[in-house]
């Protein structure tokens, strides 16, 4: 079996939750040869591979949105008024005709020709008027957002007997258009949902004109809308996950839960501390503006005021240079000696040093820390996003809490619960228990992975 594996931002250049799923399900796969498609902003973000490509990677396909303002686009066409009438779709609020839109903008286009074209002015002018948008802002937002999209399009389609698309944006695209060129089954997976995150960015965003704001939003509902339409099947991590795919658009006779498994193996046998006259404090996390590491860093501060034994080790590679400078000039002018900015480290070697864990981001899907952290026996107290909160501490197995939930942001509660944790070593020992128990019980690598193949077999 082939499999087309496509992954937008992350593998093989960044680390985190996404890679480390894929690199390790493509691994664990040896039976299937596997193409990868993947979407990166620009090269000057990606650098020298962070992963070995496995040996069942038979090909590989990157592609830069970056190329997408280029100019010298693919063929040309005077009819640039029927790919307007097809593109606006990705901005209305109602449904939207997503296999015409495939249709009509499928072909080669120069992109850069078509949003220099008289008809394109003409829109953004008659879009500027009726949503008393500036002339400017509205033709510069347009292009933004419609060259990705024809990039994407316009791409060559790669062989396979099955299209996995690991997210629902320009991903979801790919494997959209994969689906209608070939007619192959397309699985979608999201760890995270996609139009939700992005929504988050929009609102803090300083890159995006605020009368396109909203504009630039409903696009991204749209995407995933069109990624829905075509997929096979889709899946979440989570219930609640599904609900909120259901909500944006997604029938629900597609929809499916696998959720994330690791390698417990790994974990369940590390010895669980004993009491000391130190307690460490792991944080394992990538440097990203939505991990909220600087929420994390006063909060450990305000706690050391009150427990002076408290050390805290944040651990993880890097997505955002300058955000990393700035959560380390913030424990320096803070003078916080006891917390230790080390880099990408491996997990099951520091967890045997850790007494608990955190987690203050501010978006996450089932993340993969806290799952090793309850394998470990270490509970972990995080932000109640994603599934978090069912993790920690709304379980539905019955084997009790494993740890404790704060709002994001809320660096009194998080400060707080890490004082709890420090203070009461039973308390620890109970909580990490459970976790450990839930772990072995519900979130095995083995059943993510048999989750998968079974539904390669029904789409197929």
């Amino acid at each position: 079996m082939r499999v087309c594996f496509i992954l937008e931002g992350c593998y093989p250049y960044i680390r985190g939750g996404v890679s480390a799923w894929a690199h390790e399900y493509m691994t664990s796969n040896p039976q299937i040869e596997f193409v990868l498609w993947t979407i990166h902003a620009a090269r000057k973000y990606t650098g020298e591979p962070l992963y070995k490509l496995p040996e069942n990677v038979v090909e590989c396909r990157e592609i830069y949105l970056e190329d997408a303002l280029k100019s010298g686009g693919r063929g040309s066409s005077k009819n640039y008024g029927a790919y307007i009438d097809s593109l606006k779709m990705i901005l209305g609020k109602d449904g939207a005709d997503f296999g015409s839109l495939l249709e009509n903008c499928s072909g080669e286009i120069s992109a850069d020709n078509f949003v220099e074209s008289e008809e394109f002015y003409a829109f953004a002018r008659k879009f500027s008027l009726e949503t008393g948008t500036g002339l400017s802002d509205a033709y510069h937002g347009l292009k933004s957002i419609f060259m990705p999209l024809l990039f994407m399009l316009g791409q060559d389609v790669p062989r396979a007997d099955l299209y996995h698309s690991a997210v629902a944006g320009y991903g979801g695209i790919l494997g959209a258009l994969a689906k209608h060129k070939t007619g192959r089954p397309l699985v979608l997976t999201e760890h995270g949902i996609y139009p939700r995150e992005r929504e988050e960015e929009l609102i803090q965003a300083d890159w995006v004109a605020p009368s396109m704001r909203d504009v630039w939003i409903r696009s991204f509902y749209n995407l995933s809308k069109c990624a829905y339409s075509f997929a096979d099947r889709v899946t979440a991590l989570f219930e609640d996950a599904v609900e909120k795919q259901i909500e944006i658009g997604c029938a629900p006779e597609k929809c499916s839960v696998v959720s994330n498994g690791i390698h417990c193996e790994k974990f369940e046998n590390i010895p669980v501390r004993g009491k000391s006259d130190k307690i460490n404090i792991g944080a394992f996390v990538r440097y990203a503006p939505i991990k909220d590491i600087k929420t994390l860093i006063y909060a450990f501060y305000n706690l050391q005021s009150r427990v002076d034994s408290a050390e805290l080790y944040i651990m993880g590679g890097t997505d955002d240079e300058t955000y990393r400078a700035e959560c380390v000039e913030l424990a320096q002018r803070l003078n916080a000696d006891s917390i230790h900015i080390l880099g990408y480290i491996d997990a099951v070697e520091y967890m045997e040093k850790m007494d608990f864990t955190v987690m203050t981001s501010i978006s996450e899907g089932q993340p993969l820390a806290i799952l090793e952290s309850l394998a470990a026996g270490r509970p972990c107290i995080a932000t109640n996003v994603g599934n978090c909160a069912c993790l920690l501490q709304r379980p539905t197995d019955g084997l009790g809490e494993a740890g404790i939930c704060c709002n994001p942001m809320d660096i009194k509660a998080i400060s707080d619960a890490m004082e709890k944790l420090c203070v009461d070593y039973d308390l620890r020992v109970r909580l990490g228990e459970n976790g450990k128990k839930r772990v072995l019980a519900n979130y095995t690598y083995k059943k993510m992975n048999d989750g998968y193949l079974r539904i390669y077999g029904e789409v197929l």
